[in-house]
Formats: structure tokens, C-alpha cells, sequence
């Protein structure tokens, strides 16, 4: 069985629309598999549609708790879509570069989404949406769910803004991963996703591989839709498996010294 023991426990940092204490996993079989490999492994606890900032104060938040159950010096932190932007708000704005290992990011919109930005065009959609998603998500633990606000910090302009008061730190190791997703098959969330991104293409259905470089790009998941890339639909794509991908990452990251 690969050992998959880091220097530096990992935390796992979901992204939009989801939370750790939801009946469905974020991370599917990715956690526990990780674990029974002798992994540190723990979950970020942030809100499902929280602001950018106040996710990331809850990421400082959880993040000391793990340092001070574990006696750990620093984190390796493994984020997913807009979590890595919180990851790298918590490095950056929030000072905590100097306890952070490595930032590994997986379909982050580093640049922008054009899907965040198309959502926002459509704004008796928004109006409909935004409500009914903030109230499901506060029912369910979410302390301030803000649909406006979390979707407007994915636009390319915010990211450019973003990235202008979000400088990287020498303290950290950054790497990132992007998916490209080209037959959506049978899922119609996948074809409607890859609608939308039509303009933006080619995407993974939310995310463009060009908007998820961040540091050293380790490649593009081809055939891969942004919800697969966590393994939280339990499905396996004909070249890629979660479970497989997930633990060669954090052997990666093992053997690296982190």
C-alpha cells in the first residue's frame, strides 16, 4: 500500500456550494483513502457561499486548530476551485505564509471564470438563484452565505484585481492542476456547463485550464469535467481516477520534503 505520510498535515479546502458536514462528501473517497495511507488529513469547515474573505477567516480559524491538535510548524494545503483562492488570501492578505508548507491548487480560477461571469449577465436569474441558495446553504450551517459576492470574485476582472493584492510567497510552494472536459457523454450537467463556457472554451465546464495555472502547472486532466477532478461523484473517467490521482500527488508532496 503507497505510504502517503507527509512532513506537515494536509488540509483539504472544498469550493463553492458545498460543505464538509454535507451528507454527500466533497472529496468522495479521496479522504479516507489518504488516511488509511498514513495521511494527516483534515477538512477546511468554510461556508458553502461565502465571500472570498470570510471563508479565508475560517480557513485561519480551522487552520490553527490543526496546527494545535497536531503540534505541526506548517500545513500543506490542497484546495479545490474557489477554496484556492481563499487559500491564497489566507497566505497572503492574512499573513499566514509562514505556516503554510505548499499550496496545491486543482481547477482554480486564477484568472477569471467566463461561467461566473455569463451567471452574472443573467440577472433575473440571479435574483431567482442567489436567495434560495443562500437560504438552503445558512439552513444547513452556512453563517453568511452571499451568492452576489461569491460569484463576482470569480469574474476575470476580479481576478486581476485579486491577483495584484494577492502576491505569492517565496515562504510557499505553489503548484496547480487544470481539466479540460471535450465529450460531456450522457451528463446533462456537464453539457449545460460546457454551454455556458462555450466562449471561454476549452473549459472543464467552469474553469478553463489557462485561468487554473498558478505556480508550477503540473498539466491538464484531459477528459475530465471540474466536479470529477475531486472525486466527489464517486465516478471514474476512462484515464482518470481520483482515489489513483490524489495519492500520487501527496506521495508528490512527501517526497519532496512537505
Amino acid at each position: 500500500m503507497p505510504d502517503c505520510r507527509t512532513r506537515y498535515p494536509i488540509l483539504l479546502i472544498h469550493g463553492l456550494n458545498c460543505r464538509d458536514d454535507w451528507i454527500f462528501s466533497y472529496w468522495g473517497p479521496v479522504t479516507e483513502l489518504l488516511r488509511a495511507r498514513g495521511a494527516q488529513v483534515y477538512l477546511s469547515g468554510q461556508d458553502a457561499w461565502g465571500a472570498v474573505p470570510r471563508n479565508a477567516w475560517a480557513l485561519l480559524r480551522r487552520s490553527r486548530e490543526v496546527l494545535q491538535e497536531t503540534g505541526a510548524r506548517k500545513l500543506n494545503l490542497l484546495a479545490h476551485s474557489k477554496g484556492g483562492l481563499e487559500a491564497r488570501y489566507l497566505i497572503s492578505t492574512l499573513g499566514f505564509a509562514g505556516r503554510v508548507a505548499s499550496l496545491t491548487t486543482i481547477c482554480t480560477p486564477h484568472h477569471g471564470s467566463r461561467a461566473a461571469e455569463a451567471w452574472l449577465g443573467r440577472e433575473r436569474v440571479c435574483r431567482l438563484a442567489g436567495p434560495r441558495l443562500e437560504s438552503f446553504w445558512r439552513a444547513r450551517g452556512d453563517h453568511a452565505p452571499d451568492f452576489p459576492a461569491a460569484l463576482a470574485a470569480l469574474t476575470p476582472e476580479a481576478m486581476a484585481r485579486f491577483n495584484a493584492e494577492n502576491p505569492d510567497s517565496p515562504l510557499v510552494y505553489y503548484q496547480s492542476w487544470g481539466a479540460r472536459l471535450d465529450r460531456p457523454g450522457w451528463d446533462p450537467m456537464d453539457r449545460f456547463q460546457l454551454w455556458l463556457t462555450r466562449a471561454d472554451a476549452p473549459t472543464d465546464g467552469l474553469v478553463s485550464p489557462a485561468s487554473a495555472v498558478w505556480g508550477v502547472y503540473r498539466g491538464t486532466l484531459a477528459g475530465v469535467s471540474h466536479q470529477d477532478s475531486v472525486g466527489g461523484r464517486r465516478r471514474r473517467r476512462p484515464n482518470f481516477d481520483p482515489g489513483v490521482f490524489y495519492v500520487r500527488l501527496v506521495q508528490e508532496l512527501a517526497e519532496m520534503g512537505f
